[in-house]
């Protein structure tokens, strides 16, 4: 059966369509009972108002963009989810993308969300993609990542405060040649994690630091591992979610005890982390409100109720047996 149309409520009704269009947006320029009458209709039709054209006469389509690089990685799933409830909690339908950490996808994922009219866009962004958010005309924040020379307003974790706790915690257990799992240099993420790793082993004094430049998936942390361990590193820290989760494949594969002969750290809290025989310290970013502050800021950039301000958050060290075990000398 054909869904009913307003046309077939202006006829039930016994109106134009522009009468019924208007009752049912309960203009009072109608009269109050032809619009008690157009309303009954309706609900005898089961007529449900077109959202396209809810937003042609709103310029509103109550929909908001999402896109993030990966359903795979937990951190960006997290996220997601807590974006699409919060949403949901405000009253906005949430279309997500995922661009598999590539640049190219995340141009044709914009352009489809700008073809679909929506309200804004949350976006997690790759360097060198500033050309592909300059053409878009909604509200735009970034995510998690950050494109400087677009202007465009972003929320982001610092990643010093955590990264500076991590090395003078294992520090303090007595470790001194320290490995770091780093993310790609092709995010900002990547750039700042690593930078700030390299603030911290000068701030405290670290006697040796190795650095295994990785990419986007588990297998680069898998390998990273390998080599920090061949390198004879007595404690590692990786970068971001994917390079910690490798970290633990290498050390089963390889029968490394955790928290016994290798302290880890990893990045992110989340399940895989919490839930090892050897529970695994983190430097967490809280992706919950980092992905609800974003969500924030878009809507008040929509409703013009905000500046576009960037937001950043501090991170956090939860410490687990993983890396609290002190190394005798």
């Amino acid at each position: 059966m054909a869904r009913p149309t307003l046309k077939d409520v202006a006829a039930a009704a016994g109106v134009s369509v522009s009468t019924a269009s208007r009752a049912l947006a309960d203009n009072p320029v109608i009269a109050a009972g032809t619009r008690q009458r157009v309303r009954a209709r309706a609900r005898e039709l089961n007529y449900l108002p077109n959202a396209q054209a809810r937003a042609l006469r709103s310029a509103r389509t109550g929909i908001l963009g999402l896109t993030i690089p990966s359903l795979v990685n937990p951190f960006f799933a997290t996220m997601a989810h807590a974006i699409q409830q919060a949403s949901a909690r405000r009253g906005f339908s949430t279309i997500i993308s995922s661009t598999s950490e590539d640049p190219a996808q995340l141009t044709r994922s914009l352009d489809t969300l700008a073809a679909q009219q929506v309200d804004g866009i949350l976006a997690v962004p790759y360097s060198g993609s500033d050309d592909t958010f300059s053409r878009l005309t909604m509200p735009v924040v970034l995510v998690d990542r950050e494109l400087p020379d677009t202007g465009l307003p972003t929320v982001a974790s610092d990643p010093a405060p955590g990264m500076e706790a991590a090395v003078d915690h294992l520090l303090d257990r007595g470790h001194r040649h320290l490995g770091y799992l780093s993310g790609p240099m092709s995010t900002s993420t990547g750039v700042r994690r690593l930078a700030a790793f390299e603030a911290a082993c000068g701030r405290w004094g670290v006697e040796k630091q190795e650095v295994y430049h990785g990419g986007f998936d588990r297998s680069d942390g898998h390998q990273g591992t390998l080599d920090l361990l061949d390198r004879g590193v007595e404690a590692i820290i990786a970068g971001d979610t994917m390079m910690s989760v490798g970290a633990l494949e290498a050390c089963h594969a390889r029968r490394v005890k955790i928290g016994r002969e290798l302290a880890l750290i990893g990045f992110d809290d989340n399940p895989t982390m919490r839930l090892q025989a050897t529970p695994v310290s983190v430097i967490d970013q809280n992706v919950e409100d980092l992905g609800t502050r974003a969500l924030n800021l878009l809507l008040d950039l929509v409703s013009g109720t905000s500046p576009p301000t960037s937001i950043s958050t501090p991170t956090t060290l939860i410490i687990r047996p993983s890396s609290n075990f002190t190394r005798r000398r």
